[in-house]
């Protein structure tokens, strides 16, 4: 059985290109950035003073500049090519990382999480883009699938490496950020090193610049009633859990050990990872109903831990939401990364991480609440929300969004190809 499983997962590496590995690699290091700051929120109010609302509003504020760069992003990138998108969006999270190893002051926390934003935001869906253009054609759906998995662990590395540091290490809020840098300049080399995928049309052939979503004709009812809720939720489980959740950990279940506040960021980002594995072969619609439902009902068991104060409840929901998250994200790169040809498919997976990130904006409120209301009331909330958005997914997008229909190119253009 194990040597089974060792063959197959040699054949799913060997379909891999290397500029597909290439393009994860940048992926994997670019997003371990933004997730670092999760572990380091409770050093913040500490030194700096800021309520749990103001913590919150720092996480996302990223978000404030990753939704309207990711779309214009994917639009560019489908006409200038993806390198002459990524790189500048790899330069400018290395910035972000230095300003916060630099930073000793809240306006340069702020200034940090601007950048990363932006670079997330440039980088995101024409990265996974990119990641797919390189595989061979038979392979556009693991490719696609590999993309989340990259997006995953390197998100899940951000706040596992950062809770050991801030633990263990000195110099706890700047060292993190100083490894980052060193990280980021090894995946630069690699996406640098990477063929470009899409050649620039010649001066004055492209038609005129303006932003579309990619959707295809016929299926943008069901995607923007499915698809993206599903993300939007996702993001809002994942958003919660990595601001309100780990000031939840400290102040009311009392745990002070940052590590363990890392790890639970690590296991609801990184576990993610596991779900193309798991997923393999399930149909990308179901893999999405059933990381929706799931996700949603295990919100509870963080407010269940408030009564027992029990913080191993929190670590149980953060792995098992990790891995129902990825099923999601499994689910949405998979459909995108079929249903369009490759000159949309930036445009596509930019929305979808758009509507991946759009999902952690209402956890600002929730910061907000939580110092009206306290911490466990604020997260009952959080619960309620999060049930009735995978409700609206389960009755109302799967009945819009029936099937995924993969991209065929006309006939003509298969005939042009073959001569």
């Amino acid at each position: 059985m194990v040597g089974g499983d060792v063959h197959g997962l040699h054949r799913i590496v060997a379909r891999v290109t290397p500029g597909s590995w290439k393009a994860m690699i940048g992926m994997l290091v670019l997003t371990m950035g933004t997730s670092t700051l999760t572990p380091l929120l409770p050093l913040y109010q500490r030194d700096f003073g800021l309520s749990t609302g103001t913590a919150t509003l720092l996480f996302v504020t990223y978000t404030v500049t990753v939704c309207p760069t990711m779309l214009i992003a994917g639009n560019l990138a489908d006409r200038l090519g993806r390198k002459k998108l990524l790189l500048p969006a790899m330069a400018t999270m290395t910035l972000a990382s230095l300003v916060f190893a630099l930073a000793e002051s809240v306006p340069l926390l702020f200034a940090g999480r601007f950048l990363q934003g932006l670079a997330i935001g440039g980088f995101l869906g024409v990265g996974a883009a990119f990641v797919v253009d390189h595989a061979r054609a038979d392979s556009k759906a693991l490719a696609a699938a590999l993309a989340g998995v990259a997006f995953r662990v390197g998100f899940g590395l951000g706040p596992g490496i950062a809770g050991i540091t801030a633990e263990y290490a000195p110099n706890p809020r700047h060292l993190i950020f100083e490894i980052h840098i060193v990280v980021m300049i090894i995946g630069m080399i690699a996406v640098a090193t990477a063929s470009e995928t899409l050649i620039r049309r010649a001066r004055g052939t492209n038609p005129p610049f303006r932003i579309r979503i990619g959707v295809p004709k016929g299926q943008a009812l069901g995607f923007l009633t499915y698809v993206a809720p599903a993300t939007f939720l996702m993001s809002f489980v994942e958003g919660t859990e990595l601001s309100v959740v780990p000031i939840f950990v400290v102040d009311t279940l009392h745990v002070d050990n940052l590590a363990v506040v890392g790890a639970i960021g690590f296991l609801v980002l990184s576990l993610g990872g596991l779900a193309p594995f798991i997923a393999r072969g399930l149909d990308p619609r179901r893999a999405v109903m059933i990381g929706a439902a799931s996700t949603s009902l295990l919100s509870l068991l963080i407010v269940l831990s408030s009564e027992l104060d029990a913080v191993a409840l929190v670590i149980v929901a953060a792995a098992a939401t990790g891995v129902m998250n990825g099923f999601i994200l499994y689910g949405g790169t998979v459909i995108c990364g079929t249903i369009v040809p490759l000159e949309e498919r930036g445009k596509l997976m930019s929305l979808l991480y758009m509507c991946a990130y759009a999902g952690t904006i209402p956890t600002v409120a929730l910061g907000f609440l939580a110092d009206a209301i306290g911490l466990t009331g604020a997260l009952g909330i959080f619960s309620l929300v999060a049930i009735c958005l995978a409700a609206f997914v389960l009755l109302v997008g799967r009945r819009l969004f029936t099937e995924v229909i993969p991209y065929r190119p006309p006939a003509d253009v298969v005939a042009t190809a073959r001569t």
